[in-house]
């Protein structure tokens, strides 16, 4: 039942009577639910559902959004008793497909209908709310009376009102001056009558258009497609032309040709003057995707649209998108919510990718909202990858997507060979730098030929962490339970999480030893070596450090210049790019990311190893893969180097099966963070307990883990732990998430005048 609001206003308001349905824009949960609003008789002609408005709320402004609008109103509201809205943003507007997302991702991912609505809006809109003291416009006698004997603090401050400008002052200005006497004339003033407050919205300034240099070109003609490409394009413009919601599972091994595939199937789209939204997992993809597809279609035809964009920008292309000006939009996982009129294909570039799913609340996962999009268009959908997760691949054998193959490169190259170094061999044989016998003597060869070599270690810095050998001491962040980074650029230590910076100690801070030494290899220390090893050769560098200084794009415009033969990156550098005199990949430790606690572990281990792999011999040139390794034999690692998405797909599953993990089981992570660790903790303990009653009372087979510290305890001052629920049901994680939504409401219920503790909820399954 909507919150009934105890508050009257004027009769003359009641004209054109109009009801609005508001979901206010707070983080408070119990908040969660539509208020009922009069809608003024000079808004009802513009006001819709989907805009912003600000309505009085608890003695405040709020922004909200109208959700539905109604003639008349529940049998248990009273018209009197409603406010009116107040002021109505008309920059914008969401459409109902948009809308439509709010109670469903609401539901999935158990946030607030207020979270979903702020990632729908598009940035740089929001009005401040102020409050001004104004005159009246007229004054009754009794109030002029009053007036006549006011107290010297309360006739100097109507004074000062009356010589204002428009006899209006901000309240906070007032208020600021922080004296007894003009504060509590306020209150005597506003109490009789003498001055009204009144909530405003302050006037954003507009800025102008950004007007880039024209860079329109021809639009060049498309190759021509594999027997394969077109078996598979065929498949997919049938559902196009029949205008039926279906999904694509375009599995192709890297070089295969997907984009081209793409591409096809949106010009198809497009000669039916429909929409088409482009997905890829990492914003420094966008660049060279946009250039593609603006090369194809016209470039004022594609927009590039994400949230590294200025805000300025972002704001125009939202507008320009929403108008219908714009038929492509290419963007990272925020771009799904693009406001595309008539969509018509939507494309999920590697779709396996975990940059998809968002890791603050609202905890979305980009490919299941652009499914989504895509059922309230009746649109097509195509989710691309080498290495399709195993959720997709598993729906695609169920038949619930369609499968298409692509299993050889588009320009009949083979898969480059990939060899395994034992690196527990190399240290045996007293080699002990990060580049392997077999590795230098494959990048001297290239170096000879003049073709390019990528490295890849996803580290970044240059010593991984710092140690005093006396007395075992490590260097901490100060605000997060993890070691710190030694740069050599600066000459200082970075926490990776809050980017906090320190000074590099000379002795140690805990035994006061100098026998401070660097352990761990990053990024910046393998280009160290190299440059030592090859003085004379160029040498580049990607990772986040270098992207924020000097930008990812320029740095692989120069690699794709021929400036540089060798290039060292971290993930950043994995995924959709394409060097044609690329012809050795080094993986520098394959197995690094094996053995984390994360039951996909070794899935995004296969997934990453194999994209990298994949950047190797795109061209005409043969090409070749080295990985490093202190664990050969890993099945992972083995299915890399036969090329074999299938025998790692079985094996993978069979584990999971018998550890009853997805996609045979769903999962909920529940992580409480708080300054307080004894009351986090005891926070989370009160969750385990509700749920392990509650599911006992439901009748839900429920696992429950924890409280368990997380991984990293501590992270900007707040404690972390967190609390594990499996439930063993397959093909959905509704009961799971009923179970939840009933511990939720048990919890804030009882929640008043306990400690703040944050709770956000995530749970990974297959539906």
């Amino acid at each position: 039942m909507p919150f009934q609001l105890e508050v009257a206003i004027s009769e003359k308001d009641f004209v054109n009577r109009g009801y609005a349905q508001v979901i206010v824009d707070s983080t408070h949960k119990n908040l969660d639910r539509p208020f009922y609003y009069l809608i003024p008789e000079e808004m009802r002609a513009t006001v819709a559902p989907g805009m912003e408005v600000y309505v009085p709320f608890q003695r405040r402004l709020l922004r909200g959004w109208i959700m539905a609008i109604e003639e008349t109103l529940p049998l248990d509201l009273y018209e009197k008793s409603l406010l009116k809205i107040e002021a109505l943003n008309e920059q914008y507007k969401l459409e109902n497909d948009l809308l439509s997302l709010v109670p469903y991702l609401s539901g999935k991912l158990l946030c607030s209908q207020a979270d979903i609505l702020r990632s729908l809006a598009p940035v740089g809109v929001q009005r401040k709310a102020q409050t001004w003291i104004v005159l009246p416009e007229k004054l009754s006698k009794e109030e002029l009376y009053a007036w006549q004997g006011l107290d010297p603090d309360s006739a100097a401050l109507l004074a000062r009102l009356n010589r204002a400008p428009g006899q209006k002052i901000k309240k906070k200005t007032l208020l600021a001056q922080q004296e007894e006497g003009p504060v509590r004339a306020l209150q005597r003033l506003l109490k009789d009558g003498l001055v009204l407050e009144k909530n405003v919205l302050a006037d954003r300034k507009e800025s102008k258009r950004i007007e880039k240099p024209s860079t329109e070109i021809e639009t060049s003609e498309g190759k021509i497609l594999t027997e394969e490409q077109q078996a598979a394009l065929r498949r997919i413009i049938e559902k196009i032309e029949e205008r039926i919601f279906a999904v694509f599972l375009l599995h192709g091994v890297t070089g295969s040709g997907k984009t081209e595939v793409y591409i096809e199937a949106a010009k198809k789209v497009l000669a039916r003057k429909q929409k088409v939204l482009y997905l890829v997992p990492e914003i420094s993809l966008t660049p060279q995707t946009g250039r593609r597809l603006g090369e194809r279609f016209g470039r004022s035809n594609v927009v590039v649209l994400h949230s590294a964009l200025p805000e300025a920008e972002r704001r125009q292309h939202w507008q320009r998108i929403a108008s219908g000006e714009i038929d492509i939009v290419i963007g990272a996982r925020s771009a799904v919510f693009a406001p595309l009129p008539n969509l018509g294909l939507v494309i999920v570039d590697e779709e396996h990718e975990p940059s998809y799913r968002q890791e603050k609340d609202p905890k979305y996962h980009g490919r299941d909202v652009a499914i989504q999009r895509a059922i309230y268009h009746q649109a097509t959908v195509l989710l691309g990858s080498a290495t399709p997760s195993l959720e997709s691949y598993e729906k695609a054998k169920r038949g619930i997507y369609e499968l298409i193959e692509l299993k050889k490169r588009a320009f009949g190259q083979s898969m480059p060979p990939v060899h395994i170094i034992d690196m527990r061999q190399e240290l045996a044989e007293g080699h002990r730098g990060m580049l392997s016998r077999p590795l230098r003597q494959a990048i001297e060869e290239r170096l000879q030929r003049q073709e390019q070599v990528i490295l890849y270690l996803n580290r970044r810095g240059f010593s991984t962490f710092v140690l005093c050998r006396d007395c075992g001491y490590t260097v901490q962040c100060s605000r997060c339970s993890i070691s710190m980074v030694y740069h050599r650029t600066g000459e200082k230590l970075h926490c990776h999480y809050c980017q906090q910076k320190e000074v590099v100690p000379t002795f140690c801070p805990q035994c006061k030893s100098k026998s401070i030494r660097f352990f761990g290899t990053g990024t910046q220390k393998i280009e160290a070596e190299l440059r030592e090893l090859y003085p004379s050769v160029p040498v580049l560098r990607i990772d986040r450090d270098v992207a924020q200084q000097k930008g990812m794009e320029e740095v692989l415009e120069q690699f794709s210049r021929g400036e540089a033969p060798i290039l060292i990156g971290t993930q950043m550098i994995a995924k959709g790019l394409d060097f044609p005199q690329v012809t050795l990949v080094g993986v520098l430790a394959a197995d690094a990311s094996l053995y984390v606690s994360e039951f996909r572990a070794s899935e995004r281990t296969f997934q990453l190893l194999s994209q990298v792999a994949g950047r190797a011999g795109r061209a005409q040139k043969a090409g070749e893969v080295i990985l490093q390794s202190y664990c050969p034999e890993h099945y992972c690692l083995q299915a890399v180097k036969e090329h074999d998405y299938l025998s790692f797909y079985y094996r993978e599953l069979e584990i999971r099966n018998k550890l009853v993990y997805p996609p045979y089981s769903q999962l909920a992570q529940i992580l409480f963070t708080g300054l307080k660790d004894e009351e986090v903790l005891q926070v989370a303990q009160y969750w385990t307990d509700l749920l392990k009653k509650i599911s006992a009372r439901e009748k839900i087979q429920l696992d429950v883990w924890g409280p368990a510290p997380a991984s990293i305890h501590r992270v900007e001052e707040k404690f972390r732990w967190t609390v594990t629920a499996r439930q063993d049901h397959r093909h959905s994680a509704e009961p799971l998430r009923h179970l939840l939504r009933l511990v939720q409401t048990t919890y804030r219920e009882g929640q008043k005048g306990k400690a703040a503790v944050a709770v956000s909820l995530s749970i990974d399954g297959t539906d």
